[in-house]
């Protein structure tokens, strides 16, 4: 099953919030759980009252123990109940440094954990700069999510950083407008296409760009635990583009396990 990679250079265009629009509108087969993998330290435990432990923390340890990568978000995974909907997630400390010491244990040589057989993991990244430890991550992935607003500064950001993350996608990079820029989604395709053709002398089809997503106050807070989901909060704007998202990004999402993924179970298999 895929693991989708959420992440953003610039500014604070929602990547949490979408991280967890998806989880909680993927398909029921895809069994989604969204771990919580910010270098700085997770929100949502705060947003969504959830209890400290179990956490990220507990997921490396069960990963470190367990030679079934499949069974170990039992005991980690906590759930985010918003209305008839819950969303499975794996929160992580606040305090970043409990993070940082997770994440190697998480996409290390031999750990298969987040490129789980059995469901799909949405990692939410948290900002991406150089020399992050999400970097292995994002090249384990099968699809990474750069998060940005149509806004000259974040994309200038964003440009400076495409050629690692074309190579870090292995072609399966997305580019998610956020609410609030000024150029539309064809303009900003063409400028990070031609970049990736000219200066990167890379395959321009290696970007996709989608969205932009809606600017809508009243599903970010449902999602950011400001406000409690009423009957219809399904048909809200955001919540309505984060399905259609799934949509979109189904012709490059895997539907079986990547070889990368079997080769990772197998080293990890004694």
């Amino acid at each position: 099953m895929p693991l989708l990679a959420v992440t953003y250079v610039k500014g604070r265009p929602g990547a949490t919030t979408t991280a967890l629009g998806l989880a909680v509108t993927a398909p029921a087969e895809a069994r989604a759980v969204l771990v919580e993998c910010d270098p700085a330290g997770g929100d949502l435990m705060r947003r969504h009252e959830l209890a400290a432990v179990p956490s990220l923390v507990d997921l490396a340890a069960a990963a470190r123990g367990s030679s079934s990568p499949a069974n170990v978000f039992a005991t980690a995974a906590q759930a985010v109940t918003l209305r008839e909907a819950t969303a499975s997630v794996v929160v992580a400390p606040a305090g970043g440094a409990q993070t940082r010491a997770a994440l190697p244990e998480l996409t290390g040589v031999g750990r298969a954990v987040l490129a789980a057989a059995d469901r799909t993991v949405v990692a939410d990244c948290g900002r991406l700069a150089p020399g992050s430890p999400v970097w292995p991550l994002l090249r384990l992935a099968d699809v990474v999510v750069v998060v940005a607003r149509a806004r000259t500064d974040e994309l200038a950001h964003l440009r400076e950083h495409l050629g690692e993350l074309v190579d870090a996608g292995a072609g399966r990079l997305v580019v998610l407008l956020g609410a609030g820029g000024v150029y539309p989604a064809t303009d900003v395709a063409d400028v990070l296409q031609a970049h990736v053709a000219e200066e990167l002398a890379g395959d321009p089809a290696a970007v996709n760009v989608l969205g932009p997503l809606p600017h809508d106050r009243r599903a970010a807070a449902v999602l950011g635990g400001e406000l409690v989901a009423g009957r219809r909060w399904r048909r809200l704007p955001l919540m309505a583009a984060y399905a259609r998202l799934w949509i979109d990004l189904a012709p490059i999402l895997p539907t079986e396990p990547t070889e990368q993924a079997a080769d990772i179970s197998t080293e990890a298999t004694p």
